[in-house]
């Protein structure tokens, strides 16, 4: 009898173990893509482009300064209508701050980054593995693919799948799903580059599958930078100078 009971324990784990495996090198792989989409300690000049359906084009220049995951503050330069504007990640939360009201706002996960098709999270928020459960889809040749499954109903998407190169663990495409299944958007990576100790794409372009609109997201310059201060990532500091 103990005989038997072994066997089957072992034939499970045999079965199971695969399974086991594909979701550590799911994990690994897409902290390898967080890491290099978002190192910590650096400083960069991003430019949102908005493309609307009636043909009007807005751009946005926007100066990040990153501590870390939990702590990144945007600081729009461009256009002028919209300069001094401020966005903050703290931790769980994003906070907004507008000159003409001057107080901070929280704002949700899931609401419009600049008016365009990227969200608050989708630029704010590159810590997948902190709110999604990461498993292998699919293995080719070249490719990755794997499956991210919100935690609970806090993160912006109920699911994201992501295409990641072998040869250099870089993204290719990203699709984002709502808790029925329905595609809503698809990034596509491309232009990568060589930033001092970090590679990554440098432009990424955001199609709505549902509005049919689109939004390109591009990085102009990106230094690294050991001195931020504290203070610029304090709410009751949006709005001065740090």
């Amino acid at each position: 009898m103990q005989r038997i009971v072994l066997a089957a324990t072992v034939g499970m784990f045999i079965l199971v173990s695969p399974l086991l495996a594909c979701a550590d090198t799911a994990t690994e792989v897409i902290g390898k893509v967080e890491r290099n989409l978002s190192p910590p300690n650096f400083k960069a000049i991003y430019q949102f482009t908005n493309y609307r359906l009636d043909g009007t084009v807005g751009a946005y220049d926007v100066r990040f300064t990153v501590k870390d995951v939990n702590h990144s503050h945007g600081y729009f330069l461009k256009p002028e209508r919209e300069k001094g504007r401020e966005i903050l990640r703290l931790k769980d939360a994003i906070w907004t701050f507008m000159p003409s009201v001057a107080r901070a706002v929280r704002v949700a996960d899931r609401e419009s980054f600049a008016g365009g098709d990227f969200s608050n999270a989708d630029v704010m928020r590159v810590d997948w593995l902190a709110q999604y459960d990461a498993s292998m889809a699919k293995e080719t040749k070249n490719q990755y693919i794997i499956d991210l499954v919100a935690k609970n109903s806090d993160a912006a998407y109920a699911k994201m799948r992501i295409w990641v190169d072998k040869a250099n663990t870089q993204p290719v495409q990203q699709y984002f799903y709502d808790s029925k299944g329905t595609l809503l958007k698809v990034c596509k990576y491309g232009s990568v580059k060589n930033f001092g100790v970090v590679t990554r794409p440098s432009k990424l372009v955001m199609e709505n599958v549902i509005t049919k609109l689109k939004s390109e997201m591009q990085i102009l310059d990106l230094q690294f930078e050991s001195k931020i201060p504290d203070g610029r990532y304090v709410v009751d500091n949006l709005g001065k100078e740090i």
